[in-house]
Formats: structure tokens, C-alpha cells, sequence
């Protein structure tokens, strides 16, 4: 009979703490690109490269392009990477798969037809025969309608005893930021409904560095890897990138920590968030201190597996945490990390876990509707405020 433990083992084919930075590129990929890429194309390829990664330098690099440098840079070093997306040869819609047919040929660069059933089942069916498919959905809400191939990348590792590696990365525009005005279908918390399938990495980034890190280490994952970024924030948000590194997929990231001054008078909170949440909680942090109070903010970059580490070293020193969630009440990913804090850090709590969530109706489309809906900076001033005045 097979152990118990097995169960466990066979949840990821790379564990959470992988250092991607480490992999070795295939030995074959010179040759491949040599006989697959002609030098006009080569050329022509490179130059974009160069292009974006001196943006990159510069610090004018949008999340969209960091991700499209990532994905150029991966399937150059390893020729068996491969690429889905709708309106693919046009660059979809934030240029995620920008030039990646031209340069790579209609089979390793499919612009696919609108069912992601269908491409997802495509490339999950590449990743189990030795290739490693990137899926781009042009809206991560889009992905609902390839749930079940979703659901099969997870557990695919697990049900074949290990024989079958998944390396499929699912990239995409998603979460739901305030006075977004893509109504309801556009608007859900896909991030959330993938949370329970097993077997999946699922990560968030809200800048173009941990967009950039956070992709070529998914490519290089020998399992089912999910990142969404933020749809608001694609082409607004710019910065420099950590040109040719890997990032953990099992770190959060501490943006900005609370004085000492206000740790030691017991006014700082633990501010969780992710997506659009981090705009909008960096947007508000001279708001909190001027009150007096401060915030550790927490990027949660890694939704599965959660970084406990992180939040256990932040709630040593703050005792109180807020949760500024872009997802529903009712199984989000709020209430998820929230019963992880009840569960395994209560001791460190002075006061309940607050948890700024959306509500459960839909996302409505008028922006005077839709604030009664989707949390925000000011919901997060007056939680920050709530707990730090016991008003709760």
C-alpha cells in the first residue's frame, strides 16, 4: 500500500521553495533556435529584447511588458516553451505574447480561437508530451470557462503517481479594482475560484518586477503555475526589473514597514492585500500616519502556497491585522487567510482579524453602485483606524 505521506509529496513536482535561478537551460537550445528561427527574425527579436530591457533600466517598464520580456527571454533559453492566446499576433491586449509568432512560427506560437477550454486543453495536453505551454488569457475571468482543464492540470501530477510533470503557466489581466466599470462578468474574483484545486501555484503581481521574477520562474516550474496581474494596472504601473532573476513562488513581500515608534505605542496594523489593493493601500499610507497610525503592508505575491513566515514575523510585532481582499465574502481569499491567522497565529492577535472584502452581489457597472461593492484605500484608512482604537 502506498503511505500515507505520498499524498502530500505529490501535490507539486517542484516544491514551493525551489530556486529557479538554479535550472539549467537545455543543452539543445542554440541548435533549435538556429534551425527555427531565421537571423532576419533573430535579429529582429533581439533588438525588442534590448528595447525592453533597457526600459527596464530606466524604470519605465509596464507590468504588460515585463511580462512579454520574461516570456521572450524563456523561449529562447528553452525551445520546447510554447504559447497560447486570442488576437495573439496583434499582442493581445497589454502585449503579453507580442512578437511571439513572428519570431517563433504558428506552432510553437498559436493564436488561438475564442473557447479557453479548448487552448488550455491544448496545452495541457502539450505540457503532459514534454513541452511547456504558456496559456495567456486576455482576461483571467475568461479562464471559467476552462475550469475542468484547470481542474485536470492540478491534479495530473497526483493522479499519475508522478509520471506525468505539468508545466503549464496560466498569465493573465484580472482582479477587480475600484471604479473599474467592466461590470459583472468581467469583474469576478477568478482568483479565488481556483484557490481549491489542488496541485496549482497561484501568484499575483502588482508591479513589473514580481510580474517579470514571477513568470520566468512559472515557465521553468514543472507544474501548474497561475499568475494574475492587475487589469487596471497593466499599462499605469512602471518600474525597473531585476533583469535575468527568478523570483520565489512562495514569498510575499513587505512593501513598507511601521515605525518603531508606532509598534511601541500599539499603533500599527498588518495591512494584507494583493492586486489592485496594493495601489491603493500605498496610495493611503500618508493618510494613515498623519492620523498617527502606521501599517507593515504586505504584498501577498504567492495566494498558494501561502507565506505564513511573512505574516507571523509581521504580527510578532504588530498584534492586529487587516485584509484588504479583492474577492467575495463567501469563499475568498480573504476568508482563506484569515482562518490560517485564527488558526495557527491567534496567540498573536490583541483584536479580530478585519476583513475589508467585496460583497457577495455582483460587481456592478455604474461606479455609484459599484462602491457599496468593491473595497478600497479610504474602507482601509478607517479599518487601520478601527483596530488601533479597539472599535471592533
Amino acid at each position: 500500500m502506498p503511505p500515507m505521506e505520498l499524498a502530500k509529496e505529490l501535490e507539486y513536482p517542484d516544491k514551493p521553495d525551489t530556486d529557479y535561478n538554479a535550472k539549467t537551460a537545455p543543452a539543445f537550445a542554440d541548435a533549435i533556435n538556429a534551425r527555427t528561427i531565421s537571423p532576419e527574425q533573430m535579429d529582429t527579436i533581439q533588438a525588442h529584447i534590448s528595447a525592453l530591457r533597457e526600459k527596464a533600466k530606466a524604470g519605465d517598464i509596464s507590468i504588460g511588458d515585463a511580462i512579454n520580456l520574461a516570456i521572450h527571454e524563456e523561449m529562447l533559453r528553452d525551445p520546447t516553451t510554447t504559447i497560447h492566446a486570442e488576437d495573439l499576433q496583434a499582442g493581445s491586449s497589454y502585449d503579453i505574447p507580442k512578437l511571439t509568432q513572428q519570431t517563433y512560427g504558428q506552432i510553437r506560437a498559436a493564436d488561438e480561437i475564442i473557447d479557453e477550454g479548448h487552448f488550455i486543453g491544448k496545452a495541457l495536453g502539450e505540457a503532459m508530451n514534454g513541452y511547456r505551454p504558456i496559456v495567456e488569457l486576455m482576461n483571467t475571468n475568461f479562464g471559467i470557462f476552462g475550469m475542468a482543464e484547470i481542474s485536470s492540470a492540478g491534479n495530473t501530477y497526483a493522479t499519475t503517481g508522478g509520471q506525468f510533470d505539468m508545466p503549464m503557466t496560466i498569465v493573465g489581466a484580472g482582479g477587480t479594482a475600484p471604479n473599474q466599470a467592466l461590470g459583472a462578468e468581467h469583474s469576478q474574483p477568478f482568483h479565488a475560484y481556483v484557490m481549491g484545486i489542488p496541485g496549482l501555484k497561484i501568484c499575483t503581481a502588482a508591479s513589473p518586477d514580481a510580474a517579470y521574477g514571477i513568470t520566468k520562474s512559472m515557465i521553468r516550474d514543472n507544474g501548474p503555475c497561475f499568475l494574475f496581474a492587475p487589469v487596471k494596472m497593466m499599462k499605469e504601473a512602471k518600474g525597473t526589473l531585476e533583469l535575468d532573476k527568478c523570483a520565489p513562488l512562495n514569498k510575499a513581500a513587505l512593501l513598507h514597514e511601521a515605525s518603531s515608534q508606532s509598534v511601541a505605542s500599539g499603533n500599527a496594523v498588518t495591512v494584507l492585500t494583493y492586486l489592485h489593493g496594493v495601489k491603493e493601500a500605498q496610495l493611503v499610507i500618508d493618510e494613515i500616519t498623519a492620523e498617527g497610525f502606521d501599517v507593515d503592508l504586505i504584498e501577498l505575491r504567492s495566494l498558494k502556497p501561502l507565506d505564513m513566515d511573512t505574516i507571523r514575523k509581521s504580527l510578532e510585532r504588530t498584534n492586529k491585522v487587516c485584509i484588504l481582499d479583492e474577492s467575495t465574502q463567501s469563499g475568498g481569499v480573504g476568508a482563506t487567510v484569515s482562518a490560517r491567522i485564527s488558526e495557527e497565529l491567534f496567540d498573536l492577535l490583541d483584536a479580530p482579524v478585519k476583513r475589508l472584502c467585496m460583497d457577495d452581489a455582483p460587481v456592478p457597472y455604474a461606479s455609484t453602485m459599484e462602491v457599496a461593492v468593491v473595497k478600497r484605500g479610504s474602507d482601509l484608512v478607517q479599518g487601520v483606524f478601527d483596530l488601533c482604537t479597539k472599535q471592533f
